[in-house]
Formats: structure tokens, C-alpha cells, sequence
């Protein structure tokens, strides 16, 4: 199957009630993400030595997409409920940018973290930008054209 048969199936798919398990399960990576300590401490396993390596400034730049793809996931999941366009957008941005607060308010107590007015910036930031994207995907026509072979050697 080729990238653009995925995709157009990928477009296709109606979200229902139980894809509401995405965005939770996004949550649950960002709740673990912020929960590792600050510091490296001697008993970590190996895998959390990647975190440690990535500088704070970069750190800081993926909360935008993290938060982005939280906003989008929760604009798609909410789909399954009827209402209008805006309020969805309203829904998934007002979950996202909460979460995000949640998360900062969550690290204040973790060793070696802190809670930023930054990073709730960014995460705002990042949800603004998901729903954006994930409404303008959805107003796209979903129907993706197959391409016509026109090669004669054949």
C-alpha cells in the first residue's frame, strides 16, 4: 500500500467514543515525560539517559508539537460527539491548554523540575497550532484522487 492509499484511508476514518483512548493515552506520555527527575540519579535505567542529553532550549521547543498533536488528537476524538466545528475547537483547545497547566503545576513537585509560565506559553501556543491544523486537515476534501498510470512502455 502506498503513502497516499494510507493517508486516504487514514482521512476516511470516522472517529467514535472509544478514540477518545488516543489523546488520553498522549496525556499519559506527557504525565511520564514530565515525571522523570530533573537530574539523573544512580539507579535510572539507560533509556532515561536520552532525556538528559537534551538540552533545556530544545526541551523547551517540543513542548509546540507535543502540544499541537495533544490539541489535534482531542479535536478528532471529540468528532464523535455531535456539535458544531467551534465548539469542538473550543473543547479540544480548552482540554489541551489545561493539561498543559496541569502538567507544569505537576512538575513543581518532581525533583529537580520546575514549573515555567514559559512552558504553559508554550503549550498554549502548541494547541492553538494543533486544533488550527487539525481543522484545517478536516476541511479538506477527503477523497484523494488515484493516480493514473501514463506510462506506455507497460
Amino acid at each position: 500500500m502506498n503513502f497516499s492509499a494510507l493517508a486516504a484511508r487514514c482521512a476516511r476514518v470516522t472517529p467514535r467514543q472509544p478514540h477518545v483512548a488516543l489523546p488520553l493515552l498522549i496525556m499519559g506520555m506527557l504525565y511520564w515525560l514530565s515525571s522523570q527527575p530533573g537530574t539523573p540519579l544512580p539507579d535510572d535505567p539507560a533509556l532515561y539517559a536520552v532525556f538528559y542529553w537534551v538540552p533545556p532550549s530544545v526541551q523547551n521547543a517540543l513542548h509546540v508539537p507535543a502540544y499541537a498533536t495533544l490539541a489535534g488528537a482531542w479535536f478528532w476524538a471529540l468528532g464523535a460527539w455531535p456539535s458544531a466545528a467551534r465548539m469542538r475547537a473550543a473543547g479540544a483547545f480548552a482540554i489541551a491548554a489545561a493539561y498543559g497547566l496541569f502538567d507544569e503545576w505537576h512538575q513543581s513537585f518532581v525533583p529537580g523540575r520546575y514549573a515555567s509560565l514559559t512552558d504553559v506559553a508554550l503549550d498554549v501556543a502548541g494547541a492553538v497550532l494543533g486544533v488550527w491544523l487539525a481543522a484545517w486537515i478536516g476541511s479538506r476534501p477527503r477523497i484523494i484522487e488515484p493516480q493514473i498510470n501514463t506510462d506506455t512502455h507497460g
